[in-house]
């Protein structure tokens, strides 16, 4: 697996979404020109080409699903917030997400497309004798065949940013099948960890659901406490619309929580500790 240059070394102040100066992909522009559903979205998202024959995936909030624990109409407003959050910790996990009134059925968020390589797994679920010694792994139960069956997780490092970010976040959907590996479609086209489908994140109780366990009780590192710090500072126009003042207050203090208590956080016991299914 090619290194991925996941992090600067140097954060600015807070004063814009991307404090890091990180690369900027361009925006989608329309005329917009629908290729398809994608079958395994719940929330009725679209493949979509722009102008410039890029791809994207097209979230229309009309499609969305209703969810007892997230107010209504609210899933693609907050994939941009979790895109902006990526930028705003320098992690750029999160490919470009940007919130549109003018889509082809109607406002919505329109997320980069990204090729996974399927040959390359950073989640793998198998039979436990199966799985890579030296992932993160934990056992998730028995199969028809008495079998145990475990869920692993590639210590690379860009994995670890990715449970910090979802800590912080409030991932309340982090499976398997939300974390790539591809190329950067728009800038140098090298390998790169990429977090989709972020929709069910910045709620103001505990719903962190995640596979990315295996850095439960690590002491922080420096640079992580930098990326905490730039949350902790956030001014309140950042998210604009996309996530309320409520959610933006409790974000804050969940990185000021991670920064005094100085590790990764692990499960609670008092809720599932994973999403389900967890790829």
């Amino acid at each position: 697996m090619s290194p991925v240059k996941w992090l600067p070394q140097a954060a600015g102040v807070v004063s814009s979404t991307n404090p890091w100066d990180l690369p900027q992909a361009p925006r989608p522009r329309a005329p917009w020109r629908i290729d398809g559903a994608l079958p395994d979205s719940s929330n009725g998202a679209l493949l979509v080409r722009d102008a410039g024959d890029r791809l994207w995936v097209y979230k229309p909030v009309a499609r969305e699903r209703r969810l007892h624990d997230f107010p209504a109409g609210t899933l693609a407003g907050r994939e941009v917030a979790s895109y902006l959050l990526s930028q705003l910790m320098g992690i750029a996990l999160v490919p470009l997400t940007v919130f549109i009134e003018d889509g082809p059925r109607g406002a919505g968020s329109m997320q980069r497309w990204i090729d996974d390589d399927l040959e390359n797994p950073l989640v793998v679920a198998d039979t436990i004798e199966r799985l890579p010694g030296h992932w993160h792994g934990f056992m998730l139960g028995i199969d028809e065949d008495d079998y145990e069956i475990g869920l692993a997780h590639s210590p690379h490092p860009a994995l670890r940013a990715l449970a910090l970010f979802d800590a912080v976040a409030n991932n309340a959907d982090r499976k398997g099948g939300h974390i790539l590996l591809g190329p950067d479609p728009d800038l140098d086209g090298t390998a790169h960890v990429w977090a989709v489908d972020n929709g069910l994140a910045f709620h103001t109780a505990p719903k962190l659901r995640t596979v990315l366990w295996g850095w439960a009780g690590q002491p922080l590192e420096p640079v992580e406490e930098m990326m905490l710090d730039q949350v902790v500072a956030v001014p309140d126009d950042i998210f604009d619309e996309f996530i309320n003042m409520a959610e933006v207050e409790a974000l804050r203090q969940r990185a000021a929580d991670l920064l005094e208590f100085g590790a990764f956080p692990g499960p609670s016991g008092l809720r599932p500790a994973l999403p389900w299914p967890p790829m």
